[in-house]
């Protein structure tokens, strides 16, 4: 502990996963002055365990003062963040908090609204995905395999969503899935496809209870995934378009999910 040096979670970030804190454990780093007054807020409502702020001279006397109990202000000059961070970095401040502990597994049992990833390949569609599911109000995701929830780029993309909303990543999504469908009446698990049997998600009008399952970016939802699911969606394509980005086309299904239900145009 005592060799410990305040600056090293912010050493070479380019492509930065969790860093390990000898008093706090795996800690994440987000950038940039919005984000950070952002995790800044969670941190004095007791959210977020935040472990220090770094700050060019100029960006420190204005995050003083918000700085969460405990948390430490390094300062230093542009170029020497630029070089300690990899990149030139011109966003003014960073931050190191704790990875907050996962939410409790019973839960998930609860939501109403469930985005389900069961395996996704890049950081920034799942940053993406996670904040389009906290913006459109959705109860939670339940993710499998895939990109790290906290490493830099997805805190980064996600503005802030990865603290924000509960995430469940489970080794098989598909058994918690089951059981979430289990705990109660009217529950229906959507899959959004480019199927045969895919409905126009234009006249979709979700469940009760509703789960929407998203596939891999480069081949969807494979066959035997798709019969888990009681039905699937499609966004009609146009001017020769064969299908959206995962993150597009997620947001989009999300916003029909927590629309009030109205006659089908």
């Amino acid at each position: 502990m005592t060799d410990f040096d305040p600056w090293d979670p912010y050493r070479d970030l380019r492509f930065a996963g969790t860093r390990e804190h000898p008093a706090h454990g795996p800690c994440f780093i987000a950038e940039g002055r919005i984000l950070v007054e952002d995790l800044l807020r969670a941190g004095r409502a007791g959210q977020v365990n935040v472990v220090s702020v770094a700050a060019t001279t100029a960006a420190a006397a204005a995050v003083r003062d918000l700085l969460p109990k405990g948390a430490e202000l390094l300062t230093a000059d542009e170029d020497a963040l630029s070089a300690l961070a990899g990149f030139p970095f011109h966003r003014g401040l960073m931050a190191c908090a704790q990875v907050p502990p996962a939410p409790p597994s019973r839960d998930l049992l609860a939501t109403r609204r469930l985005l389900v990833l069961p395996r996704l390949y890049d950081s920034e569609n799942l940053g993406l995905l996670l904040r389009s599911a906290a913006a459109l109000g959705l109860d939670g995701v339940l993710a499998g395999p895939g990109p790290g929830l906290w490493t830099r780029r997805t805190v980064r993309v996600s503005m802030g969503a990865v603290w924000r909303i509960p995430v469940w990543r489970e080794a098989d999504p598909w058994a918690r899935l089951a059981a979430w469908k289990e705990a109660g009446p009217g529950s229906e698990v959507v899959a959004a496809a480019l199927s045969e049997r895919a409905e126009d998600a234009r006249a979709w009008r979700p469940a009760t209870r509703c789960a929407l399952v998203m596939g891999p970016e480069d081949t969807g939802l494979e066959d035997a995934h798709l019969a888990l699911c009681d039905r699937a969606v499609a966004i009609p394509m146009a001017s020769g378009m064969d299908s959206l980005n995962v993150a597009a086309a997620g947001a989009i299904l999300m916003f029909q999910m927590v629309t009030p239900a109205g006659p089908v145009a």
